[in-house]
């Protein structure tokens, strides 16, 4: 296994299209990194400069205290896993999976054992000789994570393994691949668009945005205490509730349209009049008396999940859009008002302009 040193890494192309610019992240050996964002913010970028099929433009990347920016793909002892399965489609399960190892030149007899202990791993023994026409899409997936078991390399990359499936498969994947982590005890470095994944997945949680890092922490931590209005609004489902105001002069407090005012735990520095965005996450949201701050839903629509009910509208029948995630089934009428309220430990403010986060 190894741990990963990334310094100030950039990539720019041809004509001066920059994709990737100045990251600096330090993984463990042993962890299981997430890199998350939109399509492209450069997450798929790093991912490949790692491997080597992508040159570095500036910066460094060590793997081990090794520096590898100029090692070809196959000496950097890392293992790849694409969102396409990149099968040989003319080869059996079995086959696929010695390809790799036969041109290392490993003899057969730990050929075999390798194969048989992925299989096991990876719950594929009764489908070694089919070929990869013959399997789902999440048995292809299997294969193809079988592939870079096998090689038993220092790094797992995985670019979007799991997009290509549906829902059900992907929660159950989601799980396997935890699991093997566990068990592998491996440095794993996964990229994805999908803020599920990435919280359910990761150690730690890289958020990329037009070619930067955002923020590096746990899922939690990006959760109760984001960096910016980029990652508050990226994190959380449905996103969080967004509310431009002007500071009080004291600090303490925010106007809002409308009239709302939105006293805060700790008072912030800044003149009167100070523009800052105030967010409210959904699940934030509590009916009835009894909190810091108050404030009436007027209902837009309703979305029914089953466990959950997620109520959206505008604020007292304004322009400002509010949404609250309820537990268990409500069945507010359309245009009807909910009286909510939350904490303001819970609110979280953002410079209007350069959107960090303030206090």
């Amino acid at each position: 296994m190894a741990d990963l040193k990334i310094q100030e890494l950039g990539k720019t192309y041809p004509g001066g299209v920059t994709a990737v610019s100045d990251v600096n992240i330090d993984i463990a050996d042993g962890e299981f990194i997430v890199l998350v964002g939109p399509s492209g913010c450069g997450k798929s970028t790093i991912l490949r400069m790692i491997a080597g099929l992508e040159t570095i433009t500036t910066g460094e990347l060590q793997i081990e205290g090794r520096r590898v920016n100029n090692l070809e793909p196959g000496e950097r002892d890392i293992a790849m896993v694409f969102q396409n399965y990149a099968l040989y489609p003319h080869m059996s399960v079995r086959k696929n999976m010695e390809y790799g190892l036969k041109n290392e030149g490993l003899p057969k007899a730990q050929i075999a054992e390798r194969i048989a202990e992925a299989s096991r791993t990876l719950r594929l023994e009764d489908y070694l000789d089919r070929k990869p026409r013959q399997l789902s899409g999440g048995q292809r997936q299997r294969v193809a994570m079988g592939r870079a078991i096998v090689r038993d390399p220092k790094v797992f990359l995985f670019d979007e393994p799991l997009s290509n499936l549906d829902a059900k498969l992907r929660t159950q994947l989601r799980a396997e691949l935890k699991a093997l982590h566990n068990r592998l005890g491996a440095t794993f470095i996964y990229v994805t668009h999908d803020q599920v994944e990435a919280m359910s997945l990761a150690d730690r949680i890289v958020i990329m945005n037009h070619g930067v890092v955002e923020q590096i922490g746990t899922p939690m931590d990006l959760y109760l205490r984001p960096a910016s209005r980029f990652v508050a609004d990226f994190i959380g489902t449905p996103a969080m509730n967004m509310f431009e105001g002007k500071l009080s002069a004291d600090g303490g407090s925010v106007l809002v349209d409308g009239g709302h005012t939105f006293g805060l735990n700790t008072p912030v520095n800044g003149s009167a009049g100070t523009q800052v965005v105030i967010g409210i996450r959904p699940e934030h949201l509590h009916r009835g008396d009894g909190h810091d701050i108050r404030l009436p839903l007027t209902v837009g629509f309703v979305e029914q999940l089953g466990a959950d009910t997620v109520v959206h509208g505008t604020l007292n029948g304004g322009s400002e859009a509010l949404s609250v995630r309820f537990s268990g089934v409500q069945m507010p009428e359309t245009g009807s008002i909910i009286e909510l309220g939350c904490a303001a430990e819970n609110l979280h403010m953002f410079d209007v302009v350069t959107g960090r986060r303030l206090g």
